[in-house]
């Protein structure tokens, strides 16, 4: 996940703190590392996430739970 300046003032803490409650939820501490990084070379699609390898930009608060929920249907 994208902390850089960019993706910091399109809201990246607060996905931050939703992504933590939703692996808390499901009990995925084991299997879901968060990990926070700079520039994904991207900022003006931030906020940037990164699950396996894949890039998914304009992540907000409002789309995070989507983004997570598809991205556990993979695994």
């Amino acid at each position: 996940m994208c902390i850089g300046s960019g993706c910091h003032l399109k809201g990246a803490h607060f996905v931050i703190c939703r992504l933590k409650q939703l692996v808390a939820e499901q009990g995925a501490g084991a299997q879901i590392r968060l990990k926070a990084s700079f520039c994904q070379e991207h900022c003006t699609e931030g906020v940037v996430v990164r699950i396996d390898g894949e890039i998914i930009k304009r992540v907000s608060i409002d789309t995070i739970d989507e983004v997570f929920y598809t991205a556990v249907k993979k695994q």
